[in-house]
Formats: C-alpha cells, sequence, structure tokens
C-alpha cells in the first residue's frame, strides 16, 4: 500500500514563533508608547498632566501693613531736660520716684500709714483731690505721707528719701540748692516737720540720727495751721541752731509761728557759710555753718509724732547749680 511522505514538525512551529515574536514586540511597542506619552489603554483618553493653578484675578491684592513708630517717651517719665548749669536735677515726673535708682527710701518708726510718691497734677486737700495750680506734666512733686494713730508713743517717726550718691561737693565753689516745700494747708500741723538734710554718711533710717549733718526745715507750731523755719547742724554729735525765729519766744502768746504755704526754698554755701533765700527774700545769712565735710547726701524727710491721721506735704522739683556770681 501507498503512504504519502508526512511533513517535518520542525517546517509548521517555525511560522507559529515568528508570529508570536512579532505580537509580543508589537505590545512592547504599544505599551511603551502609551507610557512615555502617559496615554492609557488603547481607546482611552490621555491623561491629562498637573498643571500649576493660577493667581485669581478677582482678589485685591493685599496691602502691606506699615510698621508701628518707634514709641515715644512720655515727658512725665523722662521729665523736662536739666538746665545747662545743673549738677543735680530732679523734676519728681517720673510715676516711680525710686525707678530711676537715683534715690533710696528712708524710714525710722512705726507709722499707721505710710506713703512715698510723687504727683503731676493733684494733691490731697480738705479730703479730697483738687489741682495744682502751676502743675504741668513735665513738673511733679514728691508726695511724704504719714498717718501715726495707734502707733507707740515713745518713738518719734521719719520718711523720706535720699540720694543713693553724694551730690552736693563743696570743692566744686559756692553752690546754689533750690526746692519748693508745700505745708498744704494743714489743719493740724502740731509735731509736724519738713526737712531738707545735707549728710556725709548715708543711712536708709534718718539722717536725724547721724553724726554730722545741715539741716533746714519748717516745724509746725501748736494748735497747727502755722509753722517756723529752723536751721541747724550737728557736728559729731554735737547741735548748734544757726536759725530758729525767735523760738521760744519769752512770752508764749507770742508762739503762734507763721502761715506759709508753698514755700521756695534756696540754699546758697560754701565751704565756710550759709544763706536761706525764701520765695526771693533773704532770710538768714550769709554767716559760718561750722560744718567740717565737703560733700554731702541730699534727704527729705516728714516728722511726726504719734496718733496723728494722714497729713502730705510735698516737696517740688530740686535744682543744685553753681551759685552766681554776687548772689
Amino acid at each position: 500500500m501507498y503512504h504519502p511522505a508526512k511533513r517535518p514538525v520542525a517546517g509548521l512551529a517555525r511560522p507559529i514563533v515568528v508570529g508570536i515574536i512579532v505580537v509580543l514586540a508589537t505590545a512592547v511597542v504599544i505599551f511603551a508608547y502609551g507610557f512615555l506619552t502617559r496615554q492609557g489603554p488603547v481607546g482611552l483618553p490621555p491623561k491629562s498632566l498637573p498643571t500649576m493653578p493660577l493667581p485669581r484675578t478677582d482678589v485685591e491684592p493685599a496691602t502691606k501693613i506699615p510698621a508701628p513708630p518707634p514709641e515715644k517717651k512720655s515727658p512725665e517719665t523722662t521729665g523736662p531736660p536739666a538746665p545747662k548749669d545743673a549738677l543735680f536735677y530732679e523734676p519728681f515726673a517720673a510715676k516711680d520716684p525710686f525707678a530711676s535708682g537715683k534715690w533710696i527710701a528712708t524710714r525710722d518708726g512705726d507709722f499707721k500709714e505710710a506713703i512715698v510718691d510723687t504727683v503731676s497734677h493733684l494733691q490731697f486737700a480738705h479730703g479730697r483731690y483738687v489741682p495744682i495750680e502751676d502743675a504741668t506734666p513735665t513738673r511733679g512733686r514728691l508726695r511724704i505721707r504719714v498717718g501715726t494713730v495707734g502707733t507707740r508713743d515713745d518713738t518719734v517717726k521719719h520718711l523720706g528719701i535720699r540720694t543713693a550718691k553724694p551730690v552736693l561737693d563743696l570743692t566744686q565753689g559756692p553752690l546754689e540748692l533750690s526746692t519748693e516745700i508745700d505745708w498744704n494747708n494743714q489743719a493740724n500741723g502740731c509735731y509736724l516737720q519738713a526737712s531738707l538734710f545735707l549728710c556725709p554718711t548715708s543711712t536708709d533710717r534718718t539722717a536725724e540720727k547721724e553724726e554730722d549733718w545741715l539741716k533746714f526745715e519748717y516745724v509746725g507750731v501748736p494748735p497747727g495751721k502755722n509753722a517756723r523755719a529752723y536751721l541747724a547742724t550737728r557736728q559729731t554729735g554735737n547741735l548748734r541752731e544757726l536759725h530758729k525765729e525767735g523760738w521760744p519766744q519769752p512770752d508764749p502768746k507770742d508762739r503762734t509761728g507763721r502761715p506759709i504755704a508753698k514755700q521756695r526754698v534756696t540754699l546758697r554755701l560754701d565751704r565756710d557759710t550759709i544763706a536761706i533765700i525764701e520765695n526771693g527774700k533773704p532770710l538768714f545769712g550769709p554767716a559760718p555753718h561750722g560744718c567740717d565735710f565737703q560733700q554731702a547726701y541730699l534727704y527729705l524727710e516728714v516728722l511726726s509724732h504719734s496718733n496723728y491721721p494722714p497729713r502730705e506735704l510735698f516737696f517740688g522739683p530740686l535744682l543744685l547749680r553753681p551759685a552766681k556770681p554776687g548772689a
């Protein structure tokens, strides 16, 4: 019987393999093209590339907020400029007299009430605060308020301030120290004193108990509305009274003192002499003061005895400068 010859298998497989390779190559090309162009599968829309948002045109541009102007120091805290010839100047314009470091508090004795501060426009009188006639924003006053009801009878009370450093130096030549002492219309100024001390030593209590000093003060005279001026020195514990307005007068009826209000006081002194000018008129001197010290701290104090209701006294701006020739 006749049998036809069989085709070799290898001849049939070759075209099939070639076809598969072509299909795979085509698929690879299509896939690569789609990947490179970020296209999806055939028939799907191409993917959109991310875009940056455009600025809005319907919004007003932001305005730049200007920086605040530099803070200006208030005249109430800085005070007016010192006079050109001032060796020491204190206008008492700051709210806290101790903030500058120029002053130290002094206190001796027990108090029911004790206040040391500054006031600019008001003073306490007749049970209420009333305007100061000549007050300005840059001109303050030191207020010292003391109340001693219920305190010990065997102590005298002193309250005030002193300079942190010596301010008086008589080696610089004749000097002139000016201030204002306001008696504040006291209804009862008995055993009340407003004192200015020049003392070569420092203490946080009272200059009165130091060994050496010169002081000028106003002293209340019973029954209390009037006062008298008093000037004295102390050397190594020894008291010397220079001026006391004739106190005590021989006749008790004459011990009345005199009315005082805002007393403008100037001390003119050099190494040997002192003169007191009160409200523009000579009150004492010039006469020898007998002080050995040439440099001194300045103290402002109020003295009160026990069992008195609160009372206030004021000291105005202080100015220390060279004395004018011929003054």
